[in-house]
């Protein structure tokens, strides 16, 4: 999916589309709110502040 987003040219990064670092954090903190009847991998009380940073780091979203 992210080679056909840039042969077309578009953002493939949350810094790409204007997205701040801790707007990513903030995202990944809160998105098990959303729908708390849907099961994610985030679990259902989210993820700590830490594991949100280090999350965007290691899959290099920040």
């Amino acid at each position: 999916m992210r080679d056909a987003l840039l042969v077309i040219g578009a953002p493939t990064t949350a810094r790409s589309l204007g997205v701040t670092d801790e707007e990513v954090v903030q995202a990944l903190v809160h998105a098990h709110e959303i729908n708390k009847e849907r099961y994610t991998i985030l679990g259902d009380e989210g993820l700590t502040l830490e594991a949100a940073e280090r999350l965007a780091k290691i899959t290099k979203v920040i």
